[in-house]
């Protein structure tokens, strides 16, 4: 037999191996409630986790004027196993903050560098402040179970439910696109804003792989104080370093 159809037969064989032991990909979901659920229970598997956050708009805060968010940063970054935290936050135009929290060891470090840090509880010579943390988590987070339903129920007792809309990418995922929307008087309904709000706005995007929340989108009118937006990118199971700061770091 020729040599090239030999190594054709043998390809072909590779690829009907490879089609018939491949995993049947899960049926697509159409109910915005369903997908937001499974998007919470699929977290649990996370094992590390980053959030990289950008924000817009403005704030105006009574006697110090309007706080342009634009330039305002945020990066999270979580390690379950571990039990580690770390949060940092970059406002220069907040009064040039800069915040810098982090969860290990069984303690919280907490370092506040601007005007506001005596407001936040920061040391004034730019050091952690260490703080021992509990270990009591709510029965929720032991009863998986528990905590998904208290979610249905949380979605269904909403004013109005989620919508869905046309799928998208976001990042290098193929994504179901789901949206909240809330007016004042929606939030009025649920004992929140006040009346000083006047919408809502959230959109969630979940892998279709795996469901896991790939972006997460806000806008938040609040009427006189401003309007102001916020969009957060998540990415997994990557390699993460967490660690309390240095001993000479942290104050007295």
């Amino acid at each position: 037999m020729p040599r090239r159809l030999l190594i054709f037969l043998a390809l072909t064989a590779s690829l009907a191996v490879v089609a018939c032991s491949s995993t049947p990909q899960a049926p697509a979901l159409t109910d915005p409630k369903e997908i937001l659920v499974k998007s919470v229970e699929s977290l649990a598997t996370v094992k590390t986790a980053t959030i990289k956050g950008t924000f817009s708009g403005s704030v105006n805060a009574t006697g110090t004027g309007a706080f342009d968010l634009s330039s305002v940063k945020l990066d999270l970054a979580v390690d379950v196993p571990a039990k580690k935290t770390r949060v940092t936050v970059d406002a220069p135009t907040i009064m040039g903050t800069n915040l810098d929290l982090i969860v290990a060891d069984g303690n919280l470090y907490l370092k506040v560098l601007g005007p506001m840090a005596g407001l936040l509880g920061g040391d004034a010579t730019g050091k952690y402040m260490k703080t021992a943390v509990g270990e009591t988590v709510p029965d929720e987070a032991t009863d998986p179970t528990k905590a998904i339903e208290e979610l249905r129920k949380g979605i269904d007792q909403l004013p109005k439910a989620p919508e869905k809309l046309a799928d998208e990418r976001c990042g290098d995922q193929d994504c179901y696109h789901v949206r909240l929307a809330l007016t004042g008087a929606d939030l009025a309904t649920l004992g929140a804003g006040d009346g000083e709000i006047g919408s809502v706005s959230v959109d969630i995007w979940s892998r279709k792989n795996d469901l896991r929340p790939g972006k997460i989108t806000f806008s938040l009118d609040m009427g006189a104080q401003g309007i102001v937006g916020g969009t957060f990118e998540f990415t997994y199971d990557q390699g993460v370093n967490i660690s309390a700061p240095p001993a000479d770091q942290i104050a007295p």
